[in-house]
């Protein structure tokens, strides 16, 4: 049977069962997404031609519609007729077992991992989400910039956004800490300003014993919420850093106090405790560089 599989994240693309992509011209294919997007409604003619051709009498337009279904009719595949047409002249997306769209199966998806409470899932929901976040290549159709694109567009988005944070945190609670911290990352890097997410990753990293990169994140989220809205970090955020900052500085004395305790080398009748002192600065700064580079490491598996 044959087979097309539509893409609306990133750049619209239908593509059959034999590799072909569908050449649809613009206005063709501009309708053809909004069908899509909006399966679930019966769409009239009336609201059609005012949604697309606006501009052009009404006689005129619904001759555009007319032409603009009959195109989109013939180009699809044979054995392939996406659209439902009523006796009233409505229009509609007729969805089969021949289609397959990634943005209703992510949403599908997503939204069977979202039911759950964050105790409920198992690993088996975790996988679904996983699958829902790889389907999403990009902003939904990317170059489009219509009042009813934005809309959903900002809607998926969102839903990406809290399929994300729902992996962080299940891995999180179940101390995967690598790959909490990863989808933490992912967040960020399409939403910076989400500073919930900066002290979720900072305690991620005092989870995995890597106070330094936690530190790191706290001044990572600092730069972008003074460049960007020219605020500083929440308090709960800040509080955060001054407890890391305050480990740090005990672990720093325990060492100081532990060195202390020690025989100390005698150099020219006196001790070297300041030599002591400079090479626990450096080893500090050494294992900091090394938190760093697995860092490095994980961003590139």
């Amino acid at each position: 049977m044959t087979q097309l599989h539509i893409h609306l994240f990133g750049e619209m693309q239908a593509i059959q069962s034999d590799g072909q992509t569908l050449r649809l011209p613009p206005s063709t294919q501009s309708l053809f997404a909004y069908l899509i997007l909006f399966h679930g409604r019966s769409h009239s003619r009336e609201l059609l031609t005012s949604l697309f051709w606006e501009d052009l009498p009404f006689k005129n337009a619904r001759r555009c519609l007319s032409t603009t279904l009959w195109r989109l009719r013939k180009g699809l595949p044979d054995g392939i007729d996406c659209l439902a047409i009523s006796e009233t002249g409505n229009v509609r997306f007729a969805r089969s077992d021949s289609q397959w769209i990634d943005i209703l199966s992510f949403e599908e998806k997503a939204h069977h991992g979202l039911r759950l409470s964050l105790g409920e899932m198992d690993a088996a929901d975790a996988t679904v989400l996983e699958e829902a976040i790889s389907l999403y290549r990009g902003n939904l159709l990317d170059g489009y910039y219509d009042e009813w694109v934005l809309q959903e567009r900002e809607r998926l988005h969102l839903l990406y956004l809290r399929t994300l944070s729902r992996l962080m945190r299940y891995y999180g609670e179940r101390n995967e800490l690598s790959k909490g911290i990863l989808h933490g990352q992912r967040l960020l890097t399409v939403d910076p300003l989400r500073e919930q997410i900066h002290r979720d990753l900072m305690r991620l990293y005092m989870k995995k014993g890597e106070r330094s990169l936690a530190i790191q994140q706290y001044e990572t989220c600092r730069h972008v919420l003074v460049n960007e809205l020219g605020i500083a970090p929440m308090p709960e955020t800040q509080a955060l850093h001054k407890q890391l900052i305050s480990q740090r500085q005990l672990i720093r004395n325990s060492m100081v106090s532990t060195s202390s305790n020690m025989a100390v080398p005698v150099i020219n009748g006196r001790s070297d405790k300041q030599g002591i002192a400079l090479a626990l600065q450096q080893i500090e700064q050494a294992m900091a560089g090394l938190e760093q580079a697995r860092a490095y490491l994980r961003s590139l598996q």
